[in-house]
């Protein structure tokens, strides 16, 4: 078993590099791991560096994008998604690079294979007709006052910043100037690790000033921004998940919350506000990765753009 403890040493001096030396959030890290031990646990003849092989890694491919899988509530599908299996090579590819260069291995064994190019036809923004569906079912479906003001603010806050699941769950409310209409996405939870201040749109900053009274009124004083609907203590991301499972509910639009990252990049960049300003305002280190965000834009919001058209 030494060979394989060797494979699994290695991985874990390489999260480790990550975690203290590139600071990568937890949930990024968690994102490798998940990888590295479905390698593991798909290719069991991998037992050893020598192992590793363009060979190897194709059949490795080929087994998750063809195998049995169970989802749900006893839910089988077959195989993943290409954009899956591209989200598989970038995580594998990272570490294998990271052998090579501490010369464990000889040659990264993907270097000859190419990611897949996965074809996104399903909509990652949100429509406004789904936006204006799920603060409907906050306004009708709420409980009491309290969570009718802190919903309302939450799904605000994803649709006039677009940030991030980990920014959005570890705001704290001196995050928040009200007198300059700022708020500050603070490096340690954002996925650059860098600080941004973001301008706060005049809706939210209605429903934040509501949100901030109905606090005020139950004397609460946790430093989070987000409190759970059970006390004065910050919100989980186990509560998060099922905040998000309880609105899909309540309002029948299955939406997840980084489609509202999605949303935001498209709204500005149908609004012509330049490429540049919207990476700054995602918290983005590349543009590539912006244009990503909105390759999800919708052509019939282009109407104007096609009249224009002189000939």
């Amino acid at each position: 078993m030494a060979p394989v403890n060797d494979l699994v040493n290695s991985f874990n001096d390489y999260i480790n590099e990550r975690q203290y030396c590139t600071h990568l959030s937890n949930h990024t890290l968690h994102g490798y791991k998940a990888v590295f031990s479905l390698f593991l646990k798909v290719m069991p003849e991998v037992e050893s560096f020598a192992h590793l092989s363009p060979e190897v890694l194709t059949e490795y491919f080929k087994r998750i994008e063809t195998r049995l899988r169970l989802v749900g509530k006893g839910e089988v599908k077959r195989g993943v998604k290409s954009s899956t299996v591209k989200t598989h090579w970038s995580k594998l590819n990272g570490y294998f690079s990271w052998l090579e260069a501490k010369r464990r291995i000889k040659v990264n064994p993907l270097k000859g294979i190419k990611p897949p190019h996965p074809m996104y036809e399903d909509p990652k923004s949100l429509q406004n007709s789904d936006i204006h569906r799920i603060y409907s079912a906050i306004v009708l479906k709420s409980q009491n006052s309290f969570l009718l003001r802190r919903d309302t603010m939450m799904v605000s806050l994803l649709v006039y910043t677009g940030i991030r699941k980990s920014e959005f769950i570890n705001l704290r409310v001196n995050d928040f100037d009200l007198v300059k209409m700022e708020v500050t996405i603070r490096a340690s939870t954002s996925k650059s690790k860098n600080w941004r201040t973001l301008k706060i749109h005049p809706t939210l900053f209605l429903h934040l000033k509501e949100y901030f009274r109905e606090r005020n009124n139950k004397g609460y004083k946790s430093e989070k921004l987000i409190v759970a609907n059970t006390g004065d203590r910050g919100l989980s991301e186990e509560g998060l998940k099922h905040w998000v499972a309880n609105l899909n509910l309540k309002s029948g639009v299955r939406f997840h919350l980084h489609q509202f990252r999605h949303t935001f990049a498209c709204r500005l960049a149908e609004a012509d506000v330049h490429p540049f300003k919207i990476q700054k305002m995602m918290g983005h280190t590349s543009l590539t990765m912006t244009l990503k965000y909105v390759r999800s834009m919708r052509t019939e919001s282009m109407g104007n753009e096609i009249n224009s058209i002189k000939i």
